[in-house]
């Protein structure tokens, strides 16, 4: 037992020795201004903040003052603003993924906006004709009443019914076609925000590609710029050039996006101009032009032609002689 004894009182030294190398402090300043340093935590340093030194001085962290009450309601708020912004980033994300995988081209967006609007527009011309036939009921029915009437006579109770029941009828009918018309406004808009924001999507990936392999793109169709001031200027010319360059007038003109109607002839060519924000950087964009021409194989050629070639190169030169 002798034999393990200075062992022991070593070990309670050494156990000791550590403790004492490893103890903090705290370094905070008092409601004079002064910095105070402590080997416990006062409540008053909670408060105001505080440093956890070593006892060389050395600082091992750094404490942010106790929130008041109303900082503490107030970060919450915060919190709950960031959590709804993210939630709300996902679920962009998640309506761009859906929206590349459902439509090949702003063709099939049109497609299926038709489609779902069809049914809708097949009942507003039922009702129409029905409100017409009504409409002629009524007049008789009317006649009928104006007639009794003439004569110094009762109008059947049956007749005044009769006219009741198609007015009410005729109510309805124009309930129904207000909601059907309301159905379809919020239908075509609905597919307006997703043909430009699927236009928006094909802009960047276009611009990705080209980045990616600048063999497979025609970077002659990106103008760059690094500030919001010139891309707003260039964006402003940019519709002018479309205004001046495609043959149809403008079908969509926003903040981000600028398209023209399609071509009906195969020697029309249509525009889409796209802002797309540049990865990693604050103002700086990619403004994207794509032309398009007619499905023909005249249409093809002509958008294969040196004509096209030439106003995507004139879009470039205008734009960086503009701005």
């Amino acid at each position: 037992m002798r034999k393990w004894l200075p062992l022991a009182i070593c070990l309670a030294a050494l156990l000791i020795s550590t403790s004492l190398e490893a103890k903090n402090y705290y370094r905070y300043i008092d409601g004079n201004g002064k910095v105070v340093v402590k080997d416990y935590l006062p409540t008053e340093a909670v408060k105001s903040g505080y440093e956890i030194i070593s006892d060389t001085g050395r600082l091992i962290e750094k404490i942010a003052p106790a929130l008041t009450k109303e900082q503490r309601i107030a970060e919450n708020i915060r919190q709950e603003q960031l959590k709804s912004q993210e939630a709300k980033r996902r679920e962009e994300r998640r309506r761009d993924t859906l929206l590349l995988r459902q439509y090949q081209s702003v063709d099939d967006i049109q497609r299926t906006k038709n489609s779902q609007t069809a049914t809708l527009r097949i009942n507003l011309r039922i009702i129409n004709n029905h409100s017409k036939s009504l409409e002629r009921k009524l007049l008789e029915q009317e006649k009928r009443a104006a007639d009794y009437e003439r004569r110094g006579k009762a109008v059947p109770q049956a007749t005044l019914h009769e006219i009741a029941a198609i007015k009410n009828q005729m109510d309805v009918n124009v309930a129904s076609v207000s909601r059907y018309n309301k159905q379809i406004a919020d239908i075509e808009e609905q597919f307006q925000k997703d043909r430009i924001r699927f236009q928006e999507l094909k802009a960047e990936i276009f611009v990705e590609n080209s980045l990616r392999d600048p063999n497979v793109i025609e970077i002659q169709d990106i103008y760059n710029c690094d500030t919001r001031i010139s891309c707003d200027k260039a964006w402003s010319h940019a519709q002018i050039f479309a205004l001046d360059n495609a043959s149809r007038p403008l079908s969509i003109v926003t903040n981000t996006l600028i398209v023209s109607q399609k071509p009906q002839a195969d020697s029309e060519i249509a525009l889409t101009i796209t802002r797309v924000p540049q990865k990693n950087e604050n103002e700086a964009m990619n403004i994207v032009l794509n032309v398009a021409c007619n499905t023909s194989e005249e249409g093809k050629k002509l958008c294969q032609s040196k004509e096209v070639i030439a106003i995507k190169q004139k879009f470039i030169d205008y734009l960086s002689t503009n701005n």
